[in-house]
């Protein structure tokens, strides 16, 4: 009997929570990264911008963005959401340059294996 409970009967609601936490987390670490390069771009004490600032902020925003859209479509298409989730985790992890993307890397990757796994 409880083999036979269907997968939409099933909450998802920890997953969608983390997932969207995870990604606002990775784009707010992003817009620091790419505030800060835009600042290094303006700033005449600077010999050179900082080009990889940029860089790891679009990474971490990118993620961020990928953690919020697997945390919308969490309900309809689980599968799919976890592998965009454990995704969005890598990326902010490499562009919150490891310590200050640990948090959305952490709460991303808790949703996409909690996806994987079949909780009755």
């Amino acid at each position: 009997m409880i083999n036979n409970i269907k997968e939409e009967n099933i909450s998802r609601t920890v997953e969608v929570v983390l997932s969207i936490i995870g990604g606002v987390t990775g784009i707010i670490i992003g817009i620091i990264f790419i505030g800060s390069a835009i600042n290094s771009f303006f700033d005449y004490y600077y010999i050179s911008p900082d080009y990889s600032l940029l860089l790891l902020g679009v990474i971490s925003c990118t993620g961020g963005v990928i953690g919020v859209v697997s945390g919308v479509i969490f309900k309809r298409h689980v599968k799919i959401a976890s592998i965009l989730a454990l995704i969005a985790s890598v990326l902010c992890l490499i562009g919150g340059i490891f310590l200050f993307g640990m948090v959305g890397f952490v709460l991303l990757l808790i949703a996409g294996i909690l996806g994987f796994v079949d909780r009755y």
